[in-house]
């Protein structure tokens, strides 16, 4: 494995965070990086010293894997002539592997939906194959996959779907969560207090504990006295609907998630 070499097409922030990810695990890893404008590609094969292709017809048709990340919206325009025996891995939110396997005439096309915590090995990623891949094609994806973070296999790409908002939008939803919790503590103390910092490790530590046995909610009643402080606080929340608010977010992230589909 610590040969092999990959094509990306697109170094956003998410083919970056996969990149960096695969990269830290297989220090010998090639990659050969694409973006339309070159900046985004230069700049990461500067990091993980790989090789910067300028233009679609330059990349190698003859790699082990190739990842989609750019927008789901630019694959119309896109044009790459895959060989038949290619292996593609798709992280195009909501476009469906038959789509692929019809615009590539390529059968072994795997779908995958990470988060940016796999750039530093903590992602949580769900992924689908489709039956073209054999036991060893898999065996080969978690292990190489398998170093951006925890791999979910999905038992239908309907579920990837529904799933996408709570994994792959989750990070941003969380960061927000912490920026509120970061702006509201400088404001109430006037900035003397070191927020972020004790924002980032409230979160951190309430994230290892979130890893025990114990339910959620058994974990927010261990700090929730009645009439207490944090249960001032929650009971806000729950007059504002916290949960009603949230339930129409992943509403909105999954009707986005068909909309790229079709």
């Amino acid at each position: 494995m610590s040969s092999v070499k990959i094509g990306v097409f697109g170094c956003g922030n998410m083919g970056k965070a996969l990149v960096l990810g695969m990269k830290s695990r297989f220090p010998d890893a090639e990659f050969y990086l694409y973006t339309p404008t070159e900046t985004k590609a230069r700049e990461l094969a500067g990091h993980v010293h790989g090789h910067l292709v300028r233009a679609l017809n330059e990349m190698p048709s003859d790699l082990h894997w190739y990842v989609l990340a750019f927008k789901p919206q630019s694959l119309d325009d896109f044009q790459f002539q895959f060989k038949a025996d290619s292996r593609i891995i798709s992280v195009l939110a909501g476009v469906s592997t038959a789509k692929l396997i019809q615009k590539f005439s390529v059968e072994r096309v795997a779908r995958l939906m990470p988060n940016t915590p796999s750039s530093i090995g903590e992602g949580a990623n769900l992924y689908f194959l489709n039956q073209s891949f054999s036991k060893a094609d898999e065996i080969a994806f978690v292990e190489l996959l398998g170093a951006t973070g925890r791999l979910f296999k999905m038992t239908t790409e309907s579920d990837l779907d529904l799933t996408t908002a709570f994994s792959g939008s989750g990070p941003a939803l969380v960061f927000e969560l912490a920026r509120i919790f970061e702006a509201e503590l400088l404001r109430m103390t006037e900035g003397r207090v070191d927020a972020k910092e004790i924002v980032a490790q409230t979160f951190s530590g309430s994230a290892g504990l979130m890893k025990s046995e114990k339910s959620f909610e058994e974990l927010r009643l261990q700090v929730t006295s009645k009439k207490g402080v944090t249960h001032e606080a929650l009971e806000v929340l729950k007059n504002k609907d916290l949960q009603g608010l949230f339930r129409e977010a992943f509403e909105a992230a999954y009707k986005r998630t068909l909309e790229l589909s079709k």
